[in-house]
Parts: structure tokens; C-alpha cells; sequence
């Protein structure tokens, strides 16, 4: 019995350090190679501002000396867009592991960052030590609707498309709605965190970007208390409008986890040439906006004054398909004939030892040459090469092949003239954004602003008494098209040349015009305010 014991205990015991054994060889073998896959990743995830060229610039006179001290001063007031990779490597330090020139680093990368500007400089401080640095390239998913929320994130650098899964209360079906994009200076994931719940939306990298991460527990004792007066602030903007006093709580709730607030400074573009959230209603809280639309103005000089024309590109490059069309139609008419004249006198060519590029000395004597349309080239390079640097009987019709083509290259005409109208200004209240025609249109900013954003499409489903279309009519109805704004243009033009013509001929005439000037003609509220001599 005591044998079968010793036999089993042996056995056990060379099974445990076999095994032992085995395990430790096998981590010793694996953990080189994990680590070179790990470096390999980490080299494939920061390859593309790894391998960013420093550009070095050659200043060789003077004057380029002046312009380059002088742009070296003005970027040192404006916003810092770019990170270094100085920049990229202090930051991606283990916030346990950064020393006090690192935190101080830190801290003055935050001041040239028009989003951390807003907070205290207290709170920076705070978060020069705890602020975590992620890279991401694109089309990578950064958050998920439904997902639990751990962090708020703060861009740098680059562009993420918001999206929002949204499920039809009657049919039960489920669609994808494209909530915008957020740029350089947004910030998200601070609702999930405010008020614990899960993600309300889905947001993927559309550029390689470069962000800020604050963890929950740091949100919390750092930034908590100044982003609930932020929410504050945007039920307070609810009160404001009067599109929304019928709604309920909970609607207003879920209006508030949806919108934002979103500062604008002065001769800032909010909407309009390809920029802002434009699938967002802004509604305007602080400040004044101005519409700006442009208008193509044709000018046509005559003897007595300048006439002008409102140019129409969409009509006009429909024209332009049409001539291409017909040009290339009469080009392939030709090529046949010339085929078929080959074919009939083909006898008659004469073989010669020395081949020339009949084509290239026709080119060469044109001095446009160019400007040859690459279109008519390669027509001529596919059917008549061949043919015309045998037989130069035909050098007619290769020239005519060659001219310049009938259509401009040039968007628009030499006499054609950009001009940027005012349509209107928008004041404390009003709302933009909301689907209105904004075809060559842009909204920039007169004064700092401040707007609440509402996703289009959430009012869209709380359009009680179809008000959003209304407005939209309204709006569209109220703002000139672009023939009023054609005739204001030439209006305004008519009235310039009329004053510039009456202070000339003031100026001609000096003391030799007679003032016809009374005291009547001076209007009468001026003449109470002022004190006028009642001698004149």
C-alpha cells in the first residue's frame, strides 16, 4: 500500500513540474515575440505623424525675412491646430509617470487650445496630471450608441461623423440618421457622464485625429460642476424660445441630452461652405449674424457707363456640355473622312527612311501650344499619328484636330465679377439651419455668438402644428432670391456713380457754385437738438 502511494505521489508531483515546466518555457519563448508585435503596433498606429517631414524654409532677402518675422508674431496669437510630435510624445507619458517640466508643458499646450480656454486655470492644472492622448486613424469606431459611457473627449485635431440609430415607434423599424460632424475645438460624451446613461450616439473617425480623454473619476472631482452649469444654461435657452412651452419635461430632457451650446467668435462662418453642423437647427442666443449671398455679375462696358448682366454658371456650363458634344461629334465626322482618304490614296505615300512627327512640328510653329486641349490630344494620338508621320498631305486636317477647343478652360469668363450681398441679419431669437435655401449662401458672425443646437431631425418628429415647415416657408418667402439682389446690386452701383459724379463737379466748380442751403432745409428734430445761428 505504501508503495502505491509513493508511485502515485511521484507521479503527481513530475505531472505539476512537467506542466510548471512547460508553462514557464512557453511564456520565456512567447514574451519576446509579443513584445515585438506589440512595438509593430504600436509603429503601425502612430506611423502617420511618425513620418511627418519638418518643413525647413529658406529665407534668402530681406523683405521675406520682415514677412516671416511678422507671420511668426501673428500665430503666436492665434490658435495652436497643430500638434508636434513633442507635443504627441509629452502627452502620451503615464499621467503617474509625468515630471513637473512635463505637467508644465502640458499646461502651456492647453493655453494656445481654444477648447480648454473656457475653464478655470485652476482646473488646466488639474488636468496637465490626470489627461490622457489617444491617436486614432480614420474610419474608426471611437464610441457606440447604448455602450457604457468612461470617458469625455475633447479634438484636437481632425474630423468625426456623428450617427444616431432611431427606431420608428409605429413600424418597429430601425434606420441610421446622419447627425453631422464635429471639428477641431468639440467636445463629446459629456451627457452620458452628466447623468449616467448609456451613449446616446455612435461617432467614427472620418480623419486621422487626435484626441483628449478625461476618465470618469477625473470628470467628476474636475470638471463635473462646470459642465451641470452648462446644462443649466441650456434649459434656461429652452425657456427662451416660444416653440417650446407646450413641451413636457421629458421632451425637454431629451431635447437637452441631444442639443448643445456652441460659441462662435466674430467673422466666424456658423453655416454654409461646407462648414458647420448642418444637420443642426442653431437657434440664436447671444450676438448677430449676418446672411451672406454671392452672386456672379457680368460686366459690360459701354460709352456712357458700365452696364452689368447677372451671369447664370448653371445654364451656362449646360451650354458648354452641349458645344463639347457637338465639337467632338464634328471631330469623329472628320476621322472617318481622313480614314477613308488613306484608304483610297495610300498608293500615292512614298516611303521614307527618316520618320518625322508631323504633328509636333504643326504644334510647334502655334504659339499656344500649350494650351492644347488633352481631350482633342489623345484623338489625334490614337487615329492619325501613325498616318500623319507618313503622309503629310494631311496636315490640314491635323491642325484643325489641334486647334483650341470651342469651351473655356476657365470656370468663368474674364468679364465676370464675384459678388458677396447681404440677405439679412439675425438677432437674439431667431433660428437658422432649419432647411431654408441656402444655395450660395453662407451665416457668419457680426459680433461673438452664441447658439443652441437641436438636431434637425429630433424636431422634425416634435413638429406639433407643422411650425417647423411654417417658419421654413416664411423664412424662404422673407429672404431676396437672386434676381432682388441682382437689382439691388445695380441700384446701389447706379447711386455710387451718381454721387461720385455730383462731388466732382462740386469739386470742378469751388467757389463759383451758388448754396441754395436755407436754415428750412436742415430737418427740424436736428434743429431743436442742435443749436443753429438763426442768421443763416
Amino acid at each position: 500500500m505504501s508503495v502505491l502511494m509513493t508511485v502515485s505521489l511521484r507521479k503527481s508531483f513530475s505531472a505539476v513540474l512537467s506542466k510548471r515546466s512547460l508553462f514557464r518555457i512557453r511564456t520565456n519563448k512567447l514574451k519576446g515575440r509579443n513584445m515585438f508585435r506589440a512595438i509593430v503596433r504600436l509603429v503601425l498606429e502612430f506611423i502617420e505623424w511618425l513620418t511627418e517631414e519638418i518643413i525647413v524654409e529658406e529665407i534668402t532677402d530681406d523683405v521675406a525675412i520682415s514677412i516671416k518675422m511678422t507671420s511668426k508674431l501673428i500665430e503666436k496669437k492665434v490658435e495652436k491646430k497643430v500638434l508636434t510630435l513633442q507635443d504627441r510624445s509629452i502627452l502620451l507619458i503615464n499621467p503617474f509617470e509625468r515630471s513637473s517640466s512635463d505637467k508644465t508643458y502640458i499646461y502651456e499646450l492647453f493655453k494656445k487650445l481654444q477648447i480648454f480656454r473656457k475653464y478655470p486655470e485652476e482646473h488646466r492644472k488639474l488636468l496637465t496630471s490626470e489627461c490622457l492622448y489617444q491617436y486614432l486613424p480614420r474610419n474608426r469606431v471611437i464610441v457606440r450608441q447604448g455602450h457604457e459611457a468612461w470617458n469625455l473627449y475633447f479634438i484636437i485635431n481632425g474630423e468625426v461623423n456623428l450617427s444616431r440609430v432611431v427606431t420608428d415607434n409605429i413600424t418597429g423599424e430601425t434606420m441610421e440618421v446622419d447627425m453631422g460632424s464635429m471639428h477641431p475645438g468639440d467636445i463629446f460624451g459629456e451627457i452620458a457622464l452628466l447623468h449616467n446613461i448609456p451613449r446616446t450616439a455612435t461617432i467614427v473617425t472620418k480623419t486621422p485625429v487626435d484626441l483628449i480623454l478625461i476618465s470618469l473619476e477625473d470628470f467628476n472631482e474636475i470638471l463635473r460642476d462646470n459642465l451641470m452649469n452648462e446644462w443649466n444654461l441650456l434649459q434656461d435657452a429652452l425657456v427662451n424660445f416660444n416653440y417650446f412651452k407646450l413641451w413636457d419635461e421629458e421632451t425637454i430632457r431629451e431635447c437637452c441630452i441631444l442639443s448643445k451650446l456652441k460659441h462662435f467668435q466674430a467673422n466666424e462662418v456658423l453655416l454654409g461652405d461646407g462648414k458647420g453642423m448642418v444637420n443642426y437647427v442653431h437657434f440664436l442666443l447671444e450676438g448677430e449674424c449676418r446672411m451672406i449671398e454671392h452672386i456672379l455679375v457680368r460686366e459690360k462696358p459701354t460709352i456712357q457707363e458700365m452696364k452689368y448682366e447677372l451671369y447664370d454658371s448653371k445654364t451656362v456650363s449646360k451650354l458648354n456640355k452641349n458645344k463639347k458634344n457637338i465639337d467632338t461629334n464634328e471631330i469623329k465626322q472628320k476621322e472617318s473622312k481622313v480614314d477613308n482618304d488613306v484608304g483610297d490614296d495610300w498608293t500615292k505615300v512614298e516611303s521614307s527612311d527618316t520618320m518625322m512627327d508631323y504633328t509636333q512640328v504643326i504644334l510647334s510653329k502655334r504659339a499656344d501650344y500649350k494650351h492644347v486641349d488633352l481631350e482633342r490630344m489623345s484623338i489625334v494620338t490614337a487615329t492619325l499619328l501613325d498616318v500623319v508621320n507618313e503622309w503629310h498631305e494631311i496636315t490640314d486636317v491635323a491642325e484643325m484636330l489641334m486647334r483650341e477647343p470651342s469651351v473655356l478652360l476657365q470656370s468663368y469668363p474674364k468679364d465676370v465679377r464675384t459678388i458677396f450681398m447681404q440677405v439679412c441679419i439675425f438677432y437674439r431669437g431667431a433660428c437658422f439651419g432649419i432647411g431654408e435655401k441656402m444655395d450660395n449662401r453662407r451665416i457668419v458672425s457680426i459680433t461673438p455668438v452664441r447658439c443652441l443646437l437641436i438636431p434637425r431631425y429630433w424636431l422634425m418628429k416634435h413638429n406639433y402644428a407643422n411650425i417647423w415647415h411654417r417658419v421654413r416657408l416664411f423664412m424662404d418667402s422673407k429672404f431676396l432670391n437672386s434676381q432682388e439682389l441682382f437689382k439691388e446690386f445695380v441700384k446701389n452701383r447706379k447711386w455710387i456713380q451718381y454721387k461720385r459724379k455730383l462731388v466732382n463737379d462740386i469739386i470742378k466748380k469751388g467757389r463759383r457754385s451758388r448754396n441754395c442751403a436755407t436754415i428750412y432745409d436742415v430737418p427740424y428734430s436736428i434743429r431743436i437738438s442742435e443749436e443753429i445761428d438763426p442768421k443763416l
